[in-house]
């Protein structure tokens, strides 16, 4: 009787555990397809990763095989407002890559938000906060987005160059003692400073376009 009684347990037990491993959640979500070269990649460097990270939990979905898993996908895709649904793609607590290159580039990606779902952030702070030495660390947090944009385009455009002329330029505006001349001087050099830095914009705006033109420099890039 006390041993029927200790193997009802140990099915009782080995039953729960089962069913609590069933409802774990995988680290990552890889939702693949049947002759899928690039599949077959990431499913290389998945195997890599396995190695490193035993307890790593790797969820493998076919979704030619997988209507469900399909649908999924489809689903991801679309809240995150994304048009074209590419094999392989990876699900990393709530962040998707779409396809693979190699394990230097996307597997690359893929361990940095491993490393960040482990650490538990989405988002690393130092993008959201910046030092300065009089102003102390502004956080977007406290300040909001707006203010902290408007204080970072202060400590940005300060510019000793740019000071120099001003301060010359406000020495021959005090001399001169007529308003109507001060506010053409002043807005004439305003209007050539906007133009000059308009132009020098539009012209490396012009030559990246350019430069993403280029089908040897795109080759180049891996693209």
């Amino acid at each position: 009787m006390g041993l029927i009684l200790c193997l009802f347990v140990l099915l009782v037990l080995s039953g729960t555990t089962l069913q609590a491993a069933s409802t774990t959640t995988p680290d990552i979500d890889v939702f693949v397809r049947a002759g899928c070269p690039h599949c077959e990649a990431a499913k290389i460097f998945l195997d890599e990763l396995r190695r490193e990270q035993p307890s790593l939990h790797i969820a493998l979905h076919d979704i030619a095989e997988d209507p469900a898993a399909r649908q999924r996908l489809i689903t991801l895709v679309q809240e995150r407002g994304i048009t074209t649904v590419g094999v392989p793609t990876f699900l990393i607590g709530t962040e998707l890559i779409i396809g693979f290159q190699s394990s230097e580039t996307t597997g690359a990606e893929i361990r940095a938000k491993l490393d960040r779902k482990v650490l538990g952030a989405t988002v690393n702070p130092s993008i959201e906060s910046i030092e300065t030495r009089w102003l102390g660390r502004l956080r977007v947090h406290d300040l909001g987005l707006p203010l902290f944009t408007v204080l970072i385009g202060l400590l940005d455009g300060f510019n000793p160059c740019a000071m120099w002329v001003l301060l010359f330029l406000l020495s021959l505006l005090v001399n001169l003692q007529d308003r109507r001349k001060m506010a053409l001087i002043a807005g004439t050099f305003v209007t050539v400073s906007g133009l000059f830095y308009f132009a020098f914009m539009a012209a490396w705006l012009n030559m990246f376009l350019l430069i993403g033109l280029s089908r040897a420099v795109q080759m180049g890039l891996g693209g």
